[in-house]
């Protein structure tokens, strides 16, 4: 009897360890390293038309001998990378995560704000105040650091603020993008670390200053190149400052459109996974990286210029040396890299106009005025709008108020005025797209996934294909307005296995097939479903 009652503590007590082990996650099977890479404006179309001329250990190596997912679309409006980048990484919708755009319109100061703006948080270098605060939902760069506090370590290397900080989430030890007025890399107090040490080195010993002052000439004979150059130069083929100015009156450089942005960042993304020895224990590091295949002052998305040609055939080289130093000190087999694109659309509104294909530029300053006009009629003389912005409209709820209007009638009112606009597609109230929840293809469904009710306004308006929104600047508001915009996706190293995966999945499954790799939770808001590859 007390033999079978010795056994029997045993083996419940080799139960208890056993689920103990079973409940922590495996560091046997994971990554030591995962690399994220983003590239603006990235399309598979120009890998395709530059295929021979890329090299063979560069992106050509990650597509051939990884997982090229080949149906991935963002099931969003395009509005910004912001949005795009913070999708990919929560595995969420703004709808959930809160991040609608790069910008938002706040009805307290009537103005439109960066999505990433914080008065509360000190900038580093720079006098922008910017944080992840209004990023809702955890990311799977934040899932990592709690699965392994203080053992696991995350960077992100960035061209543009808001794309470092939704790289970064909210607990990356440090986060770095370019300024390109002062010329340097800066950050903000948010971040445990501040600017890394690495970054601000090469501030201080003029490594940044040699990368922005280099001379962007043809890598290759001019006469090479699928199409001549933007901006011509009869001894070089084309030529570029990237410390030239934007515009004669812009304080901004054209640093961050050109090959010496790429290359900043690959040298500091380098710098750091030596120097902080990412991925050379069993806890799981991450390193992010923004690059961009932008050139300066194009007018299309197409591969149309010897720039665009260019800077793609110089990235391949950035993305060659990353491979070989993971090869040289971690080893591809113990490191995880994926690499995304933001919402592009394949053809300008210019290039379908020039092509005899409906499209048109979509400036809601003349729309505004002409609606605040017709409200005047109807309701009286008063500043029925409060404000517009990223296809919503603000109305003056304080006003409305004051006057007892019906503000369902007056959105209902607005919304089908708003459809007699050239480009306009649709109009829908907030409750309408708020409280939506039918079929998941529908253009109402995108609408609702990308707002927030922290952000939304009251009438949303959708363009119709090949219309771009472009702001008082002519700046596009978000680049992409096709029915189904699709990015290229790639997954490499670890236990991937070369392989084309043909099934359809969204930019949310990213996050969680990132989470299933690492065997850690998935992002608190996420949406997705892992990835299925073959083995």
């Amino acid at each position: 009897m007390i033999f079978s009652f010795r056994i029997l503590v045993l083996t419940f007590s080799m139960l208890i360890i056993g689920l103990k082990l079973f409940s922590q996650p495996s560091t046997t099977e994971q990554p030591r390293l995962v690399v994220g890479i983003m590239v603006d404006g990235l399309q598979q179309k120009h890998i395709d038309l530059l295929w021979n001329y890329l090299e063979n250990n560069g992106i050509k190596r990650i597509i051939e001998k990884g997982a090229n997912c080949q149906n991935i679309h963002y099931d969003i409006v395009s509005a910004g990378n912001a949005s795009d980048i913070a999708t990919v990484m929560t595995g969420s919708t703004p709808f959930y995560n809160g991040i609608a755009g790069n910008n938002f319109f706040s009805r307290e100061s009537t103005k439109v704000h960066s999505i990433i703006e914080d008065d509360d948080e000190a900038g580093i270098g720079t006098k922008l105040t910017v944080s992840a605060h209004k990023l809702l939902s955890s990311t799977i760069v934040d899932e990592l650091m709690l699965a392994y506090p203080n053992k696991s370590k995350s960077y992100a290397v960035a061209i543009n603020a808001e794309d470092a900080i939704m790289l970064g989430g909210h607990t990356a030890k440090s986060v770095a993008w370019i300024d390109d007025v002062q010329q340097k890399w800066v950050t903000t107090g948010y971040y445990s670390e501040g600017l890394s040490r690495w970054a601000d080195e090469m501030n201080v010993n003029g490594t940044f200053n040699t990368y922005a002052t280099r001379s962007w000439t043809p890598l290759f004979a001019i006469n090479t190149y699928f199409n001549a150059a933007n901006k011509e130069d009869k001894k070089n083929g084309f030529l570029y400052e990237p410390s030239s100015k934007k515009t004669k009156t812009s304080p901004s450089t054209i640093l961050k459109t050109t090959p010496s942005a790429n290359s900043l960042v690959a040298e500091l993304g380098l710098k750091i996974i030596t120097e902080e020895q990412l991925g050379m224990d069993k806890y799981p590091d991450m390193m992010l990286l923004q690059f961009t295949v932008k050139t300066p002052y194009e007018k299309t998305f197409s591969l149309q210029s010897a720039e665009k040609e260019d800077i793609y055939l110089r990235l391949d080289k950035e993305i060659q040396s990353i491979l070989q130093k993971i090869d040289s000190k971690i080893g591809m087999d113990k490191t995880l890299l994926f690499m995304f694109g933001n919402q592009t659309s394949v053809h300008s509104p210019t290039i379908l106009g020039e092509n005899k294909i409906p499209a048109g530029y979509f400036n809601a300053g003349r729309s505004m005025a002409l609606l605040s006009a017709y409200l005047m009629a109807i309701y009286g003389q008063e500043r029925w709008i409060e404000g517009y912005y990223a296809k919503n409209i603000f109305l003056n709820k304080k006003k409305i108020e004051e006057k007892k209007v019906n503000i369902r009638e007056m959105q209902q009112t607005i919304a089908d005025f708003m459809l007699e606009f050239e480009g306009i597609q649709a109009a829908f109230t907030t409750s309408q797209a708020l409280n939506y929840s039918g079929n998941g293809s529908s253009i109402l469904d995108r609408v609702r996934n990308s707002t927030n009710k922290n952000s939304v306004g009251d009438i949303i308006i959708t363009l119709l294909p090949g219309w771009m929104e472009v702001d008082d600047k002519n700046n596009p508001v978000g680049e992409s307005n096709t029915i189904t915009s699709y990015t290229p996706l790639y997954f490499f190293g670890g236990k991937i296995t070369p392989q084309k995966v043909i099934t359809s999945y969204k930019t949310t499954d990213i996050a969680p097939t990132l989470s299933r790799l690492l065997n850690i939770p998935m992002p608190n808001a996420s949406i997705g479903k892992p990835i299925e590859f073959a083995p």
